[in-house]
């Protein structure tokens, strides 16, 4: 059973065409960042069922944050809860459903890591303590799609990736606690074709291009998946992402659903 999953940060402040792009592509799932409330029903109406982690936050003084993140189902896959991580500095940054489809409850994950420029080493590092310690402890099936706002700069081994803190290689370097894998590195893994033109186009990192920070070219973006998928394709869509109105490039993975019980 094939899933398409969509991962993107919409940089949604201000209605422009990102939902647009969205209602061209097929996919299954999408795992948003940056919606506001004001851009919300837009992107609820491309699906079948979606929620916002504005409706389970809790009230707060004024509006509450700016943004947040959603998760939208459609075709097959259905919505069956949804909730935020709590215990850490920004909850509307860390959406978890659990959706059926075919019989199957899996997990999807629309997470955003802060980043430290704004908020500060320690609520950057809190989050992805927080995100490493659910992932460890999964429930089960998990796809998670997440703004990583990391690393500091991507090389072709892993192991070589340079980060903003201590607590990054715990959620994203090869020796993290959980057993997830980067679906975009597992797809080159098994294109070696591809990879070889990765590496030619890119010599030094990172493996993709979704973000513009300060003039660096970074892989902020991914599509995360646990060892029950297999990856069939992994896209990235910049030029169309920028022309939507975003500053983020939208993921897009094709994932085979392996070894799952029914529940």
């Amino acid at each position: 059973m094939l899933i398409s999953v969509v991962d993107w940060n919409v940089n949604g402040f201000v209605r422009r065409s990102q939902p647009n792009l969205l209602a061209e592509l097929e996919w299954d799932v999408a795992c948003l960042q940056e919606v506001t409330r004001q851009t919300w029903d837009a992107f609820r109406s491309l699906g079948a069922d979606g929620d916002v982690a504005f409706e389970h936050l809790a009230p707060l003084a004024g509006d509450g944050p700016r943004y947040a993140c959603a998760i939208v189902t459609r075709g097959a896959v259905r919505l069956e809860s949804f909730g935020l991580l709590r215990d850490m500095p920004s909850p509307e940054r860390a959406a978890v459903a659990e959706v059926s489809v075919d019989g199957h409850r899996i997990w999807i994950g629309s997470w955003a890591a802060p980043p430290g420029v704004s908020w500060g080493k320690g609520a950057k590092e809190r989050q992805v303590q927080r995100f490493a310690a659910w992932l460890r402890d999964r429930p089960g099936p998990v796809v998670i799609g997440i703004d990583r706002n990391a690393p500091k700069w991507e090389r072709h081994d892993l192991s070589a990736d340079e980060w903003w803190n201590g607590s990054e290689p715990l959620l994203y370097g090869p020796d993290r606690v959980h057993d997830l894998r980067d679906t975009y590195r597992d797809h080159l893994d098994a294109n070696p074709g591809l990879a070889a033109e990765v590496r030619q186009q890119f010599p030094e990192g990172p493996l993709a291009f979704t973000h513009i920070r300060g003039g660096t070219v970074c892989r902020y973006d991914v599509i995360y998946a646990s060892p029950e998928f297999g990856v069939e394709d992994v896209e990235h869509q910049w030029d169309k992402a920028r022309s939507a109105g975003s500053d983020h490039a939208l993921v897009r993975a094709t994932l085979r659903l392996d070894t799952c019980p029914r529940s």
